[in-house]
């Protein structure tokens, strides 16, 4: 295996964790916060978090950014943002 290819997966995984971790804080905290009017700012934060580790990931494979794996970037705001919507 080359170690270009190897350097891009470890790149790839370590983007997605640490903004999928971020994203779906965002999320969470988003359902936990008091104030009025910041649900649906953090729920937009998360998803643009999300769409940008997607975006960095196929960027960083060097493949066509547009693509429907980008809508996967929009899975943590979606899940917890639903959950919390039935909750409530």
């Amino acid at each position: 295996m080359e170690i270009e290819r190897v350097q891009r997966w470890v790149a790839s995984a370590l983007v997605l964790t640490v903004a999928t971790l971020f994203a779906t804080g965002m999320a969470i905290l988003s359902g936990i916060v008091d104030r009025a009017g910041a649900r649906p700012g953090l729920l937009v934060i998360s998803a643009v978090v999300g769409l940008m580790a997607m975006a960095g990931v196929r960027a960083i494979n060097v493949k066509t950014i547009l693509t429907p794996w980008l809508l996967l970037g929009l899975l943590p705001a979606v899940v917890v943002g639903s959950y919390y919507w039935l909750q409530s």
